[in-house]
């Protein structure tokens, strides 16, 4: 929560993310980081296939309309 985490931190954690990277993680909680819809959109391309986490908190990010899509894509694999 509140690390700071912008847009080039949600790539790298996108990649931590997807499922050839094998990380067991169950909850991923990235609240008031302020990363935004560009963010979103990068975490998406790694959660959007994992089968492992069940909880996902990304409140305060600023993510806006145009990071709809990128949230579609998590929630439709699930």
């Amino acid at each position: 929560m509140n690390n700071e985490i912008t847009s080039l931190g949600c790539q790298f954690l996108g990649k931590l993310l997807a499922p050839e990277a094998k990380a067991n993680l169950l909850m991923v909680k990235l609240d008031h980081n302020n990363f935004g819809s560009e963010g979103l959109n990068y975490l998406a391309e790694g959660l959007s296939m994992n089968k492992t986490i069940t909880q996902l908190s990304l409140k305060y990010n600023k993510i806006d309309a145009s990071g709809a899509d990128a949230l579609f894509q998590i929630l439709i694999y699930t």
